[in-house]
C-alpha cells in the first residue's frame, strides 16, 4: 500500500468527479520531541487514515512519522506536512502510531479519509482485483467511445501480433496514484481523418490491466506512444499478444 504524501505543491484535477471527506480523529494533538500516540479504532475493512501538521511554520525535515503497530514488520512512513495510507485491520482492529522525529513540539491533526467517486469509469474497477503490467502494442485502431464525462474509452484495434482486442481505458478514477493521462483526442483524431496506420503504428498504450479478454479494463495508464518501436518492456510476458 502506497502512502500519499503532501507536498508543497498540490495538483488538482478532474475536481468534480470525486469528494474526499476527513472526518477529524484526534484535532490539536501536541507531540514532544520522540513523543509517540497511538491511534487504535475497530475496522471491519481498510480504512484510510492521514494526518497533517497544524504549526505555525511548517516543519524543515520530516517531523513526524505514521507507523502501522499490528503488520509485521511494520509500515511506516514520514513526512514535513502530512499524508494519509490505507490501513488493513488485524483482527478487526487498526493502530496507527504517530511519532514526532523533531527536536522540536509539533501539532497535529489525525483524521480518517473518505472518498466518493462519481467518474462513470469508477463503475468498471475493482479495488479489491490485482492488476498487473500489460502493453499493447498497437498497429491499428478500429473505433473509440468516449464516455460523457471523459473518464475512459472503450477503444478497439488490432494489436502488432493480428490479435483483436477491445479495451476500456480509464483516464480518470479516484485513484490517487493515477497519472491521469487523456489520449483519448488524438486516437479520435487518427480514426475521424482516416489517418493511414503506418503514421502511428507501434503505438503503444500502457497501464495496470484488470479483468478478464472479455472485460479488460487498463487503468493507471503510464504511458501514451506513438510510432514506439523500441519500447522498454520489461517483459514479453506483459505485452498484449
Amino acid at each position: 500500500m502506497r502512502a500519499t504524501i503532501l507536498a508543497a505543491f498540490l495538483f488538482v484535477t478532474s475536481a468534480s468527479y470525486a469528494s474526499v471527506v476527513q472526518v477529524p480523529f484526534k484535532s490539536g494533538l501536541v507531540l514532544q520531541p520522540n513523543q509517540s500516540y497511538t491511534l487504535s479504532i475497530d475496522a471491519a475493512a481498510p480504512v484510510e487514515i492521514g494526518w497533517q501538521t497544524a504549526n505555525d511554520k511548517p516543519c524543515p525535515t520530516n517531523c513526524v512519522e505514521a507507523s502501522d503497530l499490528l503488520r509485521h514488520p511494520s509500515t511506516s512512513f514520514a513526512a514535513s506536512l502530512g499524508g494519509s495510507k490505507e490501513y488493513a485491520p488485524v483482527a478487526g482492529k487498526v493502530s496507527v502510531q504517530f511519532t514526532n522525529l523533531s527536536t522540536q513540539p509539533v501539532t497535529i491533526d489525525i483524521y480518517g479519509v473518505r472518498r466518493t467517486c462519481d467518474a462513470e469509469a469508477c463503475k468498471f474497477i475493482d479495488k479489491n482485483a490485482k492488476g498487473r503490467t500489460l502493453v499493447f502494442k498497437i498497429a491499428s485502431f478500429k473505433s473509440i467511445t468516449t464516455s460523457k464525462d471523459k473518464s475512459y474509452s472503450v477503444i478497439s484495434g488490432t494489436a502488432m501480433s493480428g490479435r483483436p482486442f477491445t479495451v476500456r481505458a480509464i483516464w480518470w478514477s479516484d485513484d490517487k496514484n493515477m497519472f491521469n493521462l487523456h489520449c483519448d483526442v488524438w486516437i479520435k483524431r487518427w480514426l475521424d481523418n482516416h489517418t493511414p496506420p503506418e503514421k502511428y503504428r507501434p503505438y503503444v498504450l500502457s497501464g495496470q490491466s484488470i479483468g478478464n479478454d472479455n472485460n479488460l479494463v487498463l487503468k493507471s495508464i503510464d504511458s501514451c506512444v506513438p510510432n514506439a518501436p523500441h519500447f522498454g518492456v520489461l517483459s514479453e510476458a506483459n505485452v498484449f499478444k
